[in-house]
């Protein structure tokens, strides 16, 4: 400092100090060296004032002092400095220095320091861990010691107290008393780039004398980049300064290093000069040309899949290379964030991708090691509660969420399911956890190049964008909320050949029958409403590998060795993947056979040619699920086999591969109806995804129009299934009177067109009644008929039988199939009390089915009255 100069010439008084000469010399640092000089003015001017006694005065007081400042700003350089600046102004009596951290003093602490305390210079780094809640009390007995012996020995003893500006403010809260034993603040600021290219220039001679030389110079074009590109992470908390230059001259050792060797390889009887660091050297090749040969680019490529993501690093390694372009130019490159957001369902490759991508920027010179850190937010915010419960006060509990982000300099942060950091609506009361961590983020990540770090965000994108929408707004100027990492679903061929890659990685092979039929599992495990993408090729490679050991225990070898398929035997089978593929092939065909006498022929047709159009689409090439409706309605009086045939419809879908269980999910509409507001909707949307490769029957859907929250759970049907997402993967249903549906299409237009498929159920026949009755009687209570009553139409008995049923159609309230079925089981109970003692014989008479049958209508004309 010029100050100094002319403060040593006799002008200026001609004073000395070999500490002050040598602090000089060290670049930067002038808000530290004016503090050192005023300290020594100070000395200067006591003297002056108290010829005899100045030093004896100065020694009663404080020179105790904090110091703020980055990493590499030379604060422990400094401190030794004035360690030996204080002996030799006459302040102190010894120059001893003795460094320690907060935490080491927490640890041994106030009985293990006493002894130690006695002259000299104590240094304590990160000294805010003293005050730490997770140090219980024990850093903060040793501050209190070290307090009482600050006063006491005053004149003999100096400390340095060295961390960051905003945790030093905790430090400062122990105890009132400390601003006024700690009179001086030395902040250590980032060094500019003149100061950083000195550094780095003064790093090269020191390491290879003035041998070593640059392309275009030490001052030229390349060196300048490297020193722009490092000074962009100036300004930002834990930014490197020296240090990081020291970094800097290794990465550039590293790549000459790298390069010497391949041109000694490569290049017979080549002298290549070990004393000079290339264009390539300094600010490293090209990006397209370090993609090209980039282990982690070529396994991006290769994942399966992926094309939106692949484009979007693509467009990002572009982006770098345009940048790379400006540099040589010496034009600023354009700013955007390395951080990304990742969106998409589980198992599309969100955390495989995020270490590629991480090693990939590594490749380019972004990240120093590339390495991933996967967290979720579950971590962090079970810390900060831990935290909370030390200490109510937000501000510290922010010191965990530091502490992680410190620890993902030079690499990747994953932060799975990121959504649950949604503090909630910004207009109500939010979730202080949650906007602790968001603004811890938001504080120490600056989202550009240069920052030696990147954080990916994963979740769901609705919930994703909800979250940021709630948020610091600070959050969406770092991450590219607008412009996510998109992973869609993958296809089934897609998955097809995953599961292929996984067998040839266990070196095992599975016939074209087996791999059709994992398909076919995969696509029904798309309707599931948790599907997983690559993680059901797992499960169900899983399952397939256990039944196949189980199939090849249970054949000798004798028989496997004569068998003439050998090799067959020892693929993977289709039964290995699905044991009951077998019975589901046939049970396709068995439509008519499981439904009839069950409902009426009409609606056996329409079942039958949906499996008709099914089996067409996929021989024809088409998608069956566009040919194949999987919404219906089902209309008709009570009995006639509405419930029947939705029972059925899971079975005969699944087999379809519509369907991912046989399950059906009945409910009526009021289950869907809540009682109070706010209630309706999460109900409807429960029973909805608890429909998902289901069938979901809804009877009684009339109800739907009786009341404004029925209106919701409309509304909720409406957007749930208009949703791409959600649309073919479940049957839902639902079913009424006629007159009623028709009326709750009339209600809401918006719902019909979502459900242009009918099936009208007709008032049974008496035909249709007599063949259920027959079949009743014989299948569930194995009863014979005597005679032809019920099996010859033309016979005066049958005749009189259907005059029967149709005066009992006709009475109010007739349920149909229901009814048929009431009245079998009133047959055979008549039957039991007519025959206590004999029961072998199970026959039926005419006449105890007219016996039956009378007592039916009478006692439906006596309820008329």
């Amino acid at each position: 400092m010029k100050q100094w100069t002319f403060r040593k010439t006799i002008e200026g008084g001609g004073e000395k100090s070999a500490i002050l000469d040598k602090l000089m010399e060290y670049q930067g640092l002038e808000e530290v060296k004016q503090q050192l000089l005023d300290i020594k003015s100070k000395v200067e001017i006591c003297k002056m004032q108290h010829p005899k006694g100045g030093r004896k005065r100065l020694r009663l007081e404080r020179f105790n002092i904090i110091f703020q400042g980055n990493p590499g700003t030379g604060k422990t350089t400094v401190a030794r400095l004035y360690s030996k600046f204080l002996k030799e102004l006459g302040i102190l009596e010894s120059s001893d220095f003795w460094e320690t951290t907060g935490m080491k003093l927490a640890a041994r602490g106030a009985a293990g320091i006493e002894h130690s305390l006695d002259k000299g210079v104590v240094f304590v780094d990160e000294a805010y861990q003293l005050t730490a809640a997770y140090i219980d009390g024990v850093g903060r007995q040793a501050l209190d010691l070290i307090l009482t012996e600050m006063e006491n020995k005053v004149g003999k003893l100096v400390f340095i107290f060295v961390g960051y500006h905003e945790e030093m403010e905790s430090f400062f809260e122990h105890n009132p008393g400390l601003s006024s034993r700690i009179p001086y603040t030395l902040n250590f600021a980032d060094f500019n780039d003149a100061d950083l290219w000195k550094i780095l220039v003064d790093n090269i001679r020191k390491k290879f004398g003035k041998k070593m030389r640059a392309e275009d110079g030490l001052d030229g074009l390349y060196i300048r980049i490297a020193i722009r590109r490092l000074a962009q992470g100036r300004g930002s908390r834990g930014f490197g300064n020296a240090r990081a230059v020291e970094n800097l001259l290794a990465r550039i050792s590293q790549r000459q290093a790298r390069r010497l060797m391949k041109e000694k390889r490569e290049i017979p009887n080549h002298v290549p000069d070990y004393f000079l660091f290339t264009k390539e050297d300094i600010i490293g090749p090209h990006p397209s040309d370090v993609a090209r040969y980039c282990s982690a680019w070529d396994k991006l490529q290769k994942l399966v899949g992926l094309e939106h993501v692949k484009d979007c690093v693509q467009r990002l390694v572009g982006m770098l290379g345009l940048n790379y372009e400006r540099e040589i130019q010496e034009k600023k490159p354009l700013r955007f964030s390395l951080n990304q957001v990742f969106v998409g369902e589980p198992g599309t490759g969100k955390t495989t991708v995020a270490k590629l991508y991480g090693r990939i920027l590594a490749d380019l010179g972004y990240l120093s090691r590339g390495d991933g850190k996967y967290s979720q937010p579950a971590y962090l915010l079970i810390g900060l509660t831990l935290l909370m419960h030390f200490d109510s006060r937000t501000e510290k509990s922010g010191r965990l969420h530091r502490k992680i982000l410190e620890a993902t300099v030079g690499k990747v942060l994953v932060i799975d399911e990121a959504y649950m950091l949604d503090a909630g609506d910004p207009s109500k009361e939010q979730d202080k956890f949650k906007t602790g961590v968001i603004d811890t983020i938001v504080s120490m990540i600056q989202g550009v190049p240069g920052e030696d770090r990147c954080i990916v965000l994963v979740g769901y994108e609705d919930k994703i964008r909800n979250m940021f929408h709630n948020v610091n707004p600070g959050l969406s100027r770092r991450f590219p909320i607008e412009r996510p990492f998109r992973f869609k679903n993958f296809t089934l061929p897609q998955m097809r050949q995953i599961l292929e890659s996984k067998l040839q990685g266990d070196d095992l092979s599975a016939t074209e029958e087996a791999l059709r039929t994992a398909e076919s599992m995969f696509e029904r495990a798309l309707m599931r409403p948790k599907f997983s993408n690559a993680g059901e090729v797992d499960k169900l490679l899983a399952t397939a590998k256990l039944n196949y050991e189980k199939r090849l225990s249970e054949l000798s070898l004798k028989k496997m060795r004569s068998d003439s398929h050998e090799d067959e035997v020892f693929k993977l089978q289709a039964l290995d993947f699905d044991p009951d593929v077998r019975s589901r092939t046939n049970e396709q065909l068995d439509c008519r056979k499981i439904l009839n006498g069950m409902v009426q022929d009409s609606i056996i047709d329409k079942l039958i040619g949906y499996q008709q159009s099914c089996d067409g689409a996929r021989r024809g090439g088409f998608n069956p699920r566009d040919h194949v409706p999987t919404n219906f309605i089902f209309k008709g009086p009570s009995g006639t086999g509405k419930t029947t045939t939705a029972q059925h419809m899971g079975i005969i879908f699944y087999n379809m591969g519509f369907l991912s269980d046989r399950e059906v999910i009945e409910c009526s509409a009021t289950d869907l109806i809540g009682q109070y507001v706010g209630q309706t909707a999460p109900k409807t949307k429960r029973k909805l995804e608890e429909g998902m490769g289901r069938v979901l029957f809804i009877d009684e859907a009339y109800r739907l129009t009786s009341s404004t929250f029925a209106q919701e759970a409309v509304d909720e049907i409406i957007q749930f299934l208009t949703k791409p997402a959600n649309a073919g993967k479940m049957i839902i249903i639902l079913a009424g009177y006629t007159y009623d549906i028709h009326n709750l299409m009339l209600t809401y237009p918006a719902l019909s067109g979502l459900f242009p498929e009918e099936l009208v159920f007709e008032t049974m026949k008496p035909s249709d009644c007599i063949s259920l009755l027959e079949r009743e009687l014989r299948v569930s209570y194995r009863m014979k008929v005597t005679g032809d009553f019920l099996v010859k139409p033309a016979s005066d008995e049958c005749k009189k039988v259907q005059r029967l049923f149709r005066a009992l159609s006709v009475m109010p309230g007739w349920a149909n199939a229901r009814d048929v079925k009431t009245l079998a089981n009133q047959l055979v109970n008549q039957f039991l009390r007519n025959r206590l003692l004999d029961t072998s014989n199970r026959e039926l008479s005419f006449e105890d089915l007219l016996k039956s049958m009378h007592q039916m209508l009478v006692q439906r004309r006596d309820r008329l009255k």
